[in-house]
């Protein structure tokens, strides 16, 4: 497994954030001084410095990491391409391995391999459509996994190592958004989490956790599928707006989607979901110059049977000028799909 380097990097990385955003003023051309203790602003491939890494399929591809070795049974990480020996793969996968597939074909090539152990764990996969994906990542946590889908927005130095990087010791904050808790939580088990993950070349960051769990019953498969959405705004341009949607068939119910519009902690998040038609929508706006900085933003639906949807996932900052207004944007849609173990 990954070795205690991950900690010791995450430690170092949160001091040198606060060292950098310090003295910031609250808006104007600079942010305010919040630490959003992600690390997605910092070289996050660093964090692979005392990891080693089996390189498969086509080296030439592909960076050379810090350290490397030969074998899969002596790595702590794998960075393969598509054109990698599935076997292989999949058995470093199995003993907890985390994968990372760069390059062509990336997001195919993980299917391929969570296909392979589809029988023993439980996953969901946001794919992206559409738009460039650089990083796939597929982690194994226990008889789950958590998978990681990079955007190209061409903001990370390094965009093969700093987003695998990132997976190691990168983190969600807490929602600034109430959850509503149920009599019912402790029914529903955890079942893995899908991230989209983007840098902008202009410095803005966001994160998509989307986090699935179960509760198998005598009237079948009830399934939860929770949202996060986090926003960093970069000098000049302040957050406007996070928006969440997922639209599943049109015959599949949605029990429950929550939360109701409120504003804590200065984000507002406004629920304009419909249930008649299965969609689930959430929009996320700040409402004090902290949250136009930094915020993350939280909601969720509840459902019965299988869990596959369309997704599309936007975030907009924008920077008032004198005679108007301009605005970077981010994000991406596609496909999530999820297997569960029986």
């Amino acid at each position: 497994m990954p070795s205690n380097s991950r900690r010791h990097f995450l430690t170092a990385v949160g001091t040198a954030s606060l060292a950098g955003i310090s003295g910031c003023t609250a808006l104007g051309t600079s942010r305010p001084d919040v630490n959003t203790g992600t690390s997605l602003d910092q070289d996050t491939s660093q964090a692979l410095d005392e990891e080693a890494v089996y390189v498969a399929g086509d080296d030439n591809d592909l960076p050379t990491p810090p350290t490397t070795t030969g074998s899969p049974e002596n790595a702590d990480v794998v960075l393969a391409t598509a054109s990698a020996d599935r076997t292989k793969l999949a058995q470093a996968f199995r003993a907890g391995k985390p994968v990372a597939f760069a390059g062509g074909g990336a997001t195919s090539a993980a299917q391929a391999l969570l296909d392979n152990v589809r029988e023993e764990y439980s996953f969901g996969m946001e794919m992206v459509r559409g738009r460039p994906v650089t990083v796939v990542v597929a982690d194994p946590r226990g008889d789950t996994v958590e998978t990681y889908t990079f955007v190209g927005e061409g903001g990370w130095t390094d965009p093969i190592l700093d987003p695998f990087g990132w997976v190691l010791v990168g983190r969600v904050p807490e929602c600034d958004t109430f959850v509503p808790e149920s009599s019912m939580d402790d029914m529903f088990e955890y079942a893995g989490a899908a991230h989209i993950v983007g840098r902008l070349q202009t410095g803005e960051t966001y994160v998509s956790r989307s986090e699935a769990s179960v509760s198998r019953q005598d009237a079948g498969l009830f399934v939860r599928l929770r949202t996060k959405l986090h926003a960093a705004a970069n000098d000049g341009y302040a957050i406007e707006e996070a928006v969440r949607e997922a639209d599943f068939p049109d015959d599949q119910r949605l029990d429950e989607v929550y939360p109701n519009t409120h504003t804590r902690n200065g984000v507002q998040v406004a629920n304009v979901s419909d249930t008649l038609r299965s969609t689930f929508e959430i929009e996320v706006t700040p409402e004090s110059s902290r949250a136009r900085s930094a915020l993350t933003g939280c909601g969720g639906l509840r459902t019965e049977g299988g869990l596959a949807y369309d997704h599309r996932t936007s975030f907009q900052w924008k920077q008032d000028a004198l005679l108007d207004t301009n605005r970077h944007y981010g994000g991406a849609s596609g496909r999530g799909e999820w297997t569960f173990t029986t």
